[in-house]
């Protein structure tokens, strides 16, 4: 066992029927850095990546334009005291083209960040976002043993979506979450897909008041230093996850559950997993595809992990353990279901129902209502009373007018990928067996 990390492997089954082909298998990768690791303070590094845009300026909040906001908020950051010597923040705009207004600087230096930051309002032109992520990716790449966020602000869409999605597995390579923040007519497929692949998270940002899962503006402040708070709790960072699989057997999908969502591309192994907080456990579930197998006991793959220390700058090492399932004739003793495993699941499949929900919204708003419905069930089960309410919102709305707005599919969509609820694994109301087998593939 690691020294500097806790890790459980929970299958979602013990028992899985044997000579059944197409089954699927879920792990639940549980890590919780130890008491000493999560008493270190790791040095952290941001880029916030502003859209200085025409649009900024119009005006949202009181006399106030989005770029006033934005500046309030980032003014507040560097004023709030949170941060010191071995916190590092650089400043970088977009519109037509994009500069870093001031680089990689200490955050204790804060008239310096006074005077970049107020800087912003200079600027106006067209959105070219690419350009704006290749500077934070830059600033960023080779800062070691530090806890790296880009943070994005923006409000259009953008002219090189193209570019943003290559870069973001840039970004994804290099272990370095994007935090996406979107106010008012952005791209939240394009959005979802920089904080999705990267392991960052996604927040909505609306003029007025928040429901659900939105987040107001007049919060944004409160919540970009929130967001500076949770990174500074990030004591192991660049995890990389290692998995052999037996013939056979094949990884499909990796995706953190818990504290937030994000789904992680697997181009190249080892794959980069993202960060832990201290104090709290951070979860993923990885699914698997089998082939039939003859009643037997099995290793079905290897497990490994490497990550960072950053506040003792060390690197450490979670060795291969063995992924070992028992074949079992008959569907009898199968049945067993790890009720935890399954929760943190169908948290993650609530984001495919509600993206399938608002694609067919127009076309065929009663089947759209039907997925809606299920995966507000879902929430009421969970408890996660934030998404229910704007799942309750958007099925009000389609009943109403036939379709889903731009807002409330923003909502539903970026809200489901949002935080996620822990579950104890007591939760009594267990699945039907018809869920159970749309869930697994059995």
């Amino acid at each position: 066992m690691a020294n500097e990390l806790n890790v459980s492997i929970t299958p979602h089954r013990e028992f899985m029927p044997a000579d059944t082909d197409a089954q699927k298998l879920f792990l639940m990768l549980k890590l919780r850095p130890t008491k000493e690791v999560a008493a270190t303070r790791p040095p952290t590094t941001f880029a916030f990546v502003i859209d200085t845009s025409g649009s900024m300026y119009e005006e949202v909040s009181g006399s106030k334009t989005k770029i006033d906001v934005v500046i309030d908020s980032l003014l507040a950051l560097v004023r709030s005291g949170r941060l010191g010597a071995n916190d590092r923040i650089a400043i970088i705009q977009f519109d037509d083209s994009a500069s870093q207004i001031i680089g990689l600087t200490s955050a204790t230096q804060v008239s310096q960040l006074e005077n970049a930051i107020a800087k912003l309002r200079t600027f106006s032109g067209g959105t070219c976002m690419g350009l704006g992520l290749g500077s934070a990716l830059n600033a960023l790449s080779n800062q070691d043993m530090t806890v790296r966020r880009t943070l994005l602000f923006t409000d259009g869409q953008t002219f090189d979506e193209d570019q943003c999605r290559a870069i973001a597995s840039d970004f994804a390579a290099k272990n370095i979450p994007i935090t996406a923040l979107g106010v008012g007519g952005f791209n939240e497929d394009l959005l979802t897909h920089l904080s999705d692949s990267t392991g960052g998270s996604l927040l909505y940002i609306v003029p007025g008041q928040a429901t659900g899962t939105q987040v107001s503006i007049q919060e944004l402040p409160q919540k970009i230093i929130e967001e500076y708070s949770q990174a500074q709790q990030e004591v192991i960072t660049n995890l990389a996850l290692r998995v052999k699989a037996v013939q056979g057997v094949e990884l499909t999908r990796i995706v953190r559950a818990y504290p937030t969502q994000a789904e992680f591309p697997f181009t190249q192994a080892p794959y980069p997993i993202g960060n832990a907080a201290a104090n709290d456990e951070t979860i993923f579930i990885l699914e698997f595809s089998m082939a039939s197998r003859p009643a037997s006991r099995v290793r079905l793959a290897q497990l490994g992990l490497t990550y960072e220390v950053p506040g003792q700058k060390i690197r450490g090492e979670f060795p291969p353990q063995n992924l070992v399932v028992q074949f079992i004739a008959g569907q009898g003793g199968a049945a067993q279901v790890n009720q935890e495993v399954m929760d943190y699941l169908q948290q993650c499949n609530i984001s495919n129902l509600v993206g399938q929900a608002t694609k067919i919204a127009e076309r065929d708003p009663q089947k759209a209502e039907e997925l809606l419905e299920t995966a507000r069930r879902m929430t009421v089960r969970l408890g996660n009373d934030e998404m229910t309410a704007s799942l309750n919102g958007a099925q009000e709305e389609l009943r109403k007018t036939r379709k889903i707005s731009d807002g409330t599919r923003k909502t539903v969509k970026m809200g489901a990928k949002g935080k996620t609820v822990k579950m104890g694994g007591d939760v009594n109301d267990q699945f039907s067996e018809e869920e159970m087998r749309k869930l697994t593939g059995t």
